[in-house]
């Protein structure tokens, strides 16, 4: 009969952060200064600014409320990030309308001249041609021929 592996370990379900942790957790990653956080979700009336500040310092390293705080800022740049193509999308939406759709040319050319723009249609481009390798006084005296033409000397 084989012998089962003593190794493994039955993790239970991870305890998860005290109301006022959660709190903290929320205020910090929106922002807010750790001792301010602190001092709003925890009873710190009577405490010194010192103490209070070690203990915000303290309850943000704790590996539990540095977790959430991160996991909220995720969530808060997941959200960030969709309203965001949501609203490019509906830019693009309407300008392709006004594009179809508009009264006079120069409202659909100019709708059609951002769509475009938005696919990178319309950059400049600077293109620069190779060259042999240069010592420094032909570099020198390219750069003075090129400005004695701009000067007029």
């Amino acid at each position: 009969m084989a012998k089962k592996p003593t190794h493994l370990k039955i993790v239970g379900k991870e305890q998860s952060l005290t109301g006022k942790q959660e709190a903290f957790a929320k205020l910090v990653a929106g922002g807010a200064v750790l001792s301010d956080a602190y001092r709003e979700c925890y009873s710190a009336d009577n405490m010194k600014s010192s103490t209070l500040w070690s203990e915000a310092c303290r309850l943000a390293q704790n590996p539990k409320v540095s977790a959430r705080i991160k996991d909220i800022q995720a969530d808060m740049e997941a959200d960030r990030r969709t309203i965001e193509r949501r609203r490019e999308e509906w830019v693009l939406k309407r300008l392709s309308e006004e594009a179809d759709q508009a009264d006079n040319a120069s409202s659909r050319i100019r709708a059609l001249e951002l769509v475009g723009k938005t696919v990178g249609m319309f950059t400049d481009r600077i293109e620069q041609a190779e060259t042999s390798e240069r010592s420094a006084s032909e570099i020198e005296k390219e750069l003075k021929a090129r400005l004695d033409r701009l000067i007029g000397s």
